[in-house]
């Protein structure tokens, strides 16, 4: 019986979040109204109560998806080294929500706590900036700039109406953001070291 109460509240989250998504991209975030939501997922406006205080919170459980999603991805060791890859084909296969991610006002803090999980992954697996601490540049500084940029990377790729593959942004990601910050960190550490 446990089960199936489960079912039946997965499912019942699962219809109010894919109605707050397909009203979002009809008329916006900020107009849409608890009873719109509630009659697109064919759910009892009571219903929607017992799952969720307001629609913020709502569309910050349907973005900590994509959160939980990403963590995954960048913790498994042997995805590593295609990270860049892993997270341009999740922006691809689920671009509604980055694009809701990226450029609504009231997705900030769920913003926040991706970049910090994308700088955490890097710091972690970047031996160069974990190895560079005698540098002008402060590894952490470092991580979270490549992940901020990488966030940016995808919403200007997003708004281009992804132009390119997931396969060819993770090198641009790469040679652009991920290289490039390696590169001033690893010469804010020989300038250091002489003197400069």
């Amino acid at each position: 019986m446990m089960e199936k109460t489960d079912r039946r509240i997965r499912k019942t989250r699962q219809q109010l979040g894919e109605a707050l998504v397909s009203l979002i991209l009809e008329k916006g975030y900020d107009t849409i109204t608890i009873k719109e939501i509630t009659a697109r997922a064919d759910v009892a406006h009571a219903t929607f109560y017992r799952h969720y205080r307001n629609k913020d919170e709502l569309l910050a459980r349907r973005l900590e998806e994509v959160v939980q999603e990403i963590e995954v991805m960048t913790r498994e060791p042997s995805l590593q080294d295609a990270e860049g890859y892993l997270i341009f084909k999740h922006a691809q296969e689920n671009s509604i929500l980055y694009h809701i991610l990226l450029s609504s006002p009231g997705t900030t803090q769920v913003r926040k706590r991706i970049q910090a999980t994308i700088a955490a992954n890097v710091l972690r697996t970047c031996t160069p900036l974990r190895s560079a601490q005698r540098g002008i540049i402060p590894p952490q500084a470092a991580a979270n700039h490549i992940a901020g940029s990488m966030l940016l990377l995808i919403e200007w790729w997003l708004d281009q109406k992804m132009p390119h593959p997931p396969h060819q942004m993770a090198k641009v990601y790469e040679q652009l953001v991920t290289g490039a910050t390696v590169n001033a960190v690893l010469n804010g550490t020989t300038q250091s070291d002489m003197g400069l």
